[in-house]
Order: C-alpha cells, then structure tokens, then sequence
C-alpha cells in the first residue's frame, strides 16, 4: 500500500489551511501548542512518520477546521 500520495495531501493541506487562516508556521504551533520546527518539519514532509492523531487534532482545532479537512484533497488554486 502506498501511502505517499496520503501524506502529500496532509502535508499540502495543513500548509494549504494555514496560509488561509493567515497564520505563520510559528503562530499555528503556538495555537497548537506544538513547536515551530515541528510545524516546520510537518510542512517539509520530515516527520509523518510518527505523527499521531492527537497531533492532527491540534493541528485541526489550531487552523479552525474538522480533522477530516486534512485528509481531502484541496482542489484550490493559488496558496503553494
């Protein structure tokens, strides 16, 4: 099973919402009480391979969103 196409749309889309949000890497880890080279390393594509659902769902409540938003494809033009 590949997952790699699920972890660009994660990583696309928590870029995606908070450039939306217009909140910087370091604001979203604060509202996510997560650190800003997580956030960082998240955004690169660095470090899904233990990320955990707690961390989608601080991630989703910090950018205003369900958790499930993450894992749909954006088909928005114009935030890269």
């Amino acid at each position: 099973m590949d997952v790699s196409n699920d972890y660009t749309t994660l990583i696309k889309n928590i870029k995606y919402y908070r450039i939306k949000a217009n909140l910087t890497q370091e604001q979203l880890a604060e509202k996510a009480d997560l650190s800003t080279s997580y956030i960082k390393q998240i955004e690169s594509g660095k470090e899904f391979k233990n990320i955990t659902f707690v961390t989608f769902s601080k991630i989703a409540k910090a950018l205003d969103i369900n958790v499930n938003q993450l894992f749909i494809e954006v088909k928005e033009e114009g935030l890269n």
